[in-house]
Order: structure tokens, then sequence, then C-alpha cells
């Protein structure tokens, strides 16, 4: 059952995951263009991987379940933007980009969750 602390957990590691994908954006647009925001989503879905990695070795508990709500599903899910990579890959009319976005996402997920696990596959 989810409680008001997750709620509050998820909100607040969502506003820090999001502010720093826009500071990045501030800082770094000019120099990355188009390729900051699959380079944001890369990087966000490699970090999660790691977290889901190192949770599936953790004993189950309240305090890891709501570690994982507050870095995976809030900062982690603020930070990365899918959304974005969405409207950006429309804009530029480049379909392929958001495609290749999501499988590299994927492949940076899973190679995440294999460090994140210790090197072990399951």
């Amino acid at each position: 059952m989810v409680s008001w602390r997750d709620l509050v957990s998820v909100f607040f590691g969502g506003a820090l995951g999001t502010a720093a994908r826009a500071g990045l954006t501030l800082a770094l647009a000019d120099d990355l263009g188009p390729a900051l925001v699959p380079l944001i989503n890369v990087v966000g879905a490699f970090a999660i991987g790691i977290l889901f990695g190192i949770r599936a070795r953790m004993p189950m508990s309240t305090r890891a379940q709501r570690a994982q709500l507050f870095f995976g599903t809030g900062v982690l899910g603020g930070f990365t933007t899918y959304s974005a990579l969405a409207v950006e890959s429309a804009d530029l009319s480049l379909l392929w980009w958001g495609a290749a976005t999501v499988v590299v996402g994927t492949l940076a997920a899973w190679l995440g969750v294999l460090i994140g696990r210790g090197g072990r596959v399951a």
C-alpha cells in the first residue's frame, strides 16, 4: 500500500531530478544541441538500471522500498524525460532519433542492472 510518505518522497525526488535536468539543459544546451535530451535519458536509464540491480540484491524492507521510490521513481524519473525526446524527435522530423534513444537507453539500463547485481545476470 502506498503511504503519504511514499508520495511525498517521490514528489521531492522528482523535483530534484527535474531541477538537475533543467540545470544541465541550461548549462549544456548550446554545446550539445539536440543530443542533450537523448544523453540525459540514456544516463538516467543506466542509473535506474544500477539502482534496480542493487535493490534486487537487498533484503526487502520499508526503508529500501522508500529509497527506491525516492531515487528511482522520483529523482531519476524526474531526471529522464521521454516526453521531451518525443517532441524533439517530432520537431526534427527524425523518428529514428527517438527510436534509437529508446534502444540505447534499454541497453544502458540492462548494463546498469548487470553492474548493480555485481555482474550476475539473474
